[in-house]
């Protein structure tokens, strides 16, 4: 967690994306396995080289996202006077005076922020984004276009939660248009 003035920068975790890479790595490793020894699982040789395949393609894929996020320090959310900055790469940002509080939920025991807004539906609407406004439909079955997680962040979810809260406290009738 990086603060200046009013602006708390949250960026990715140097320690879990390790251990992301490291989990990709076996992964791939196992893939190369399957591939170059297939005769050593009882199964089909052609449907063992195939897992192998794509565990190869799909842990690879991790293993190079893990990299770009080892080597460059990701900005993942930005708490300031105006409201939230979520996202690395394709960001969005809501305002205080749009944001009506926080909602926990857990899926597969992984918890997640909800960040209930006023006006969800004209929200997703302005979306131009066709994949992004599909997402933005699918987390409105948990009431909110807007979800934020701590998974890859510097800071617990209890942490996170406490502090979203205390900055819309504090900023919601600041920014309140009139």
């Amino acid at each position: 967690m990086n603060k200046l003035d009013n602006t708390i920068k949250l960026y990715s975790n140097k320690k879990k994306t390790a251990l992301i890479l490291l989990g990709s790595l076996l992964f791939v490793m196992g893939g190369i396995f399957f591939v170059m020894h297939p005769e050593s699982f009882d199964r089909e040789p052609i449907l063992t080289r195939a897992l192998g395949i794509i565990c190869i393609l799909f842990f690879g894929f991790a293993a190079i996202v893990s990299i770009r996020y080892l080597l460059a320090n990701h900005l993942l959310l930005e708490i300031t006077d105006q409201g939230l900055d979520i996202g690395d790469k394709y960001k969005t940002f809501i305002l205080w005076q749009d944001i009506t509080g926080f909602k926990e939920i857990s899926i597969y025991s992984n918890p997640i922020i909800i960040i209930l807004i006023k006006n969800s539906d004209a929200v997703i609407q302005q979306e131009s984004n066709k994949i992004k406004k599909k997402m933005m439909q699918f987390n409105m079955s948990y009431g909110s276009p807007y979800s934020v997680s701590n998974g890859n962040m510097n800071i617990s979810h209890k942490e996170l939660l406490k502090l979203l809260n205390e900055n819309l406290i504090k900023y919601k009738d600041n920014n309140t248009v009139s």
